[in-house]
């Protein structure tokens, strides 16, 4: 069984939490309850293998799993793209995997790998045209990307295209992901778009998008936007962290 933190009350990362798992089930970190105290004579039917637990409602509120959504109800192709166009303000976002399977960045990934001179940049033109576009505006493209001591070859990849993200308005920075845990962030990619919506992205196994899952709610607003203030509050500009960790 494997775990994905989703959130705690804490405030350093530790109990309580609350975590889903790659069964369909969830996993609740909490007090465990004295096997003196008088809620041992309230519990029913508690079997050998099993044990009470303590942890405040809001833990519960805030951080229990959502159902899935389904499939066809996933933002995806041009009405994904129409997002980085119509905001007004802000566009921010987490990035916590360690590797991504997008079709049309597999050559020039296999030419980053190989070590050629030249990589083929004209998949990333349309993206890089936006940014300037939205940023010659005064609007505003910022991300965190969560990254462990030995970046794979992929946030190499990342690495080496960021020069070009960055000459194009984009403000990317870089936290380590023992500071990451520390500061209680969630293991899931999600950009917030003005502070009103939420787009939280769903992938295959394999790193595959399958689409952006959009949310409003105000509290799963504002935790989303909590977590980005406090990823940015300890993350270092990419122009600081590309000279220890050179993608070549």
């Amino acid at each position: 069984m494997r775990l994905r933190f989703n959130g705690t009350t804490s405030g350093g990362g530790g109990c309580p939490a609350v975590y889903e798992t790659d069964r369909n089930t969830v996993v609740v970190q909490g007090w465990k309850v004295d096997r003196r105290d008088s809620a041992y004579q309230d519990i029913r039917h508690l079997a050998e293998g099993e044990d009470l637990v303590e942890v405040p409602r809001d833990l519960l509120e805030r951080f229990a799993p959502r159902p899935a959504p389904d499939p066809s109800e996933l933002v995806k192709g041009e009405a994904f793209a129409a997002l980085f166009r119509d905001f007004a303000y802000t566009a921010r976002r987490l990035e916590t995997r360690t590797h991504y399977d997008i079709d049309n960045e597999r050559e020039p990934f296999r030419q980053f790998l190989s070590g050629d001179p030249v990589v083929d940049l004209g998949w990333f033109e349309p993206w890089l045209h936006t940014m300037r576009e939205q940023t010659a505006q005064g609007r505003v493209i910022s991300r965190v990307r969560v990254v462990p001591p030995q970046l794979t070859d992929y946030l190499r990849f990342e690495l080496f295209l960021a020069e070009h993200n960055t000459a194009a308005g984009e403000d990317i920075q870089y936290l380590d992901r023992a500071t990451a845990e520390l500061a209680a962030l969630p293991d899931k990619d999600f950009w917030l778009f003005d502070s009103h919506t939420v787009a939280v992205l769903h992938f295959t196994p394999e790193g595959q998008l399958l689409g952006a899952e959009l949310i409003t709610e105000p509290a799963v607003v504002i935790e989303h936007a909590r977590w980005l203030d406090a990823a940015f509050q300890h993350a270092i500009a990419y122009e600081e962290f590309v000279k220890e960790h050179p993608p070549r």
